[in-house]
């Protein structure tokens, strides 16, 4: 039932429905998105981790200032905060939606002689790698602390990003694969590498059990940590890179734009945290 709603979709033309949907959520998403920059309201529900748990414990939200009931509505908004714990939520989204694709895929090839490979979407297949990586590393790699929160707004935003872009990257046209048609999978398993390692190296400084997960933060060392504040941000950036690559067309260039401004943003903050902390922390070793 699914796959025959899916297949009356793109029956619709190029302007179908899930077309519409998701270049109106990547849209408005970006135009958000460049609002948080220079919005502060807006800028403080994007935050993760300790930046907001610190913030809304010490009561430095915006809605803190005035006694008005705007004011205190705000101040309400502004500590709806869940753990980052609920991260795993994302990818088991993303993999039930993107597996469906998939599925769907598989279905429509039937009694052909096409390949697997030229009858699936290989976008779709890399998202697929993707998800299942994120998902295993959020449940044995990653360490949370219950300072690590999210605002429940990034929540949903996390949400309806992995309802939306399993088929915003769909496309299971016929395609001739060819040596430089290669260079995005290659950039995708550079991106997965480079992700994996900086999150095992994220993990590594927090010492195991719950009672030291607590403790003081410790600047990340090794691996692209000695050149950028945030690579497995990098590495994200390069995956979305090499599925526009993969699918080039007017969506799949929104949902990269859409990616890279989440991830600048993010990586901006974490930066400018770095410094109040005691200067480029980026570049010094852990002790």
């Amino acid at each position: 039932m699914i796959c025959d709603v899916l297949s009356f979709v793109p029956a619709m033309g190029q302007e179908g429905i899930l077309s519409i949907i998701c270049t109106v959520y990547y849209t408005i998403g970006c135009f958000v998105l460049l609002l948080s920059f220079h919005v502060k309201s807006i800028n403080e529900w994007s935050l993760h981790g300790k930046n907001l748990y610190i913030k809304v414990e010490k009561g430095e939200t915006h809605g803190e200032k005035t006694h008005s009931t705007f004011s205190k509505l705000r101040r309400k908004i502004d500590q709806m905060t869940i753990s980052k714990k609920h991260f795993a939520h994302f990818y088991v989204i993303g993999l039930v939606v993107n597996s469906v694709l998939l599925i769907c895929d598989l279905r429509q090839r039937g009694g052909s002689e096409q390949t697997v490979l030229h009858c699936m979407s290989i976008t779709n297949v890399l998202l697929q790698v993707q998800l299942i990586r994120r998902l295993l590393e959020q449940l044995f790699v990653v360490r949370t602390t219950p300072k690590s929160v999210m605002h429940v707004f990034s929540y949903l935003l996390g949400v309806t990003f992995y309802l939306v872009t399993p088929y915003s990257l769909h496309n299971n046209e016929k395609r001739e694969y060819t040596t430089v048609g290669l260079i995005p999978v290659v950039m995708f398993l550079l991106g997965t590498l480079i992700q994996y390692d900086s999150h095992v190296r994220l993990a590594k400084l927090r010492p195991k059990g719950p009672k030291n997960l607590d403790s003081p933060y410790k600047v990340p060392h090794g691996g692209l940590f000695y050149f950028v504040s945030c690579p497995h941000y990098f590495a994200e950036i390069l995956i979305y890179l090499s599925f526009l690559l993969l699918n080039w067309n007017f969506i799949s260039l929104l949902s990269c734009t859409f990616v890279c401004l989440i991830l600048i943003k993010t990586g901006n903050s974490h930066f400018n945290d770095a410094r109040i902390k005691g200067g480029l922390l980026f570049i010094q070793k852990a002790p």
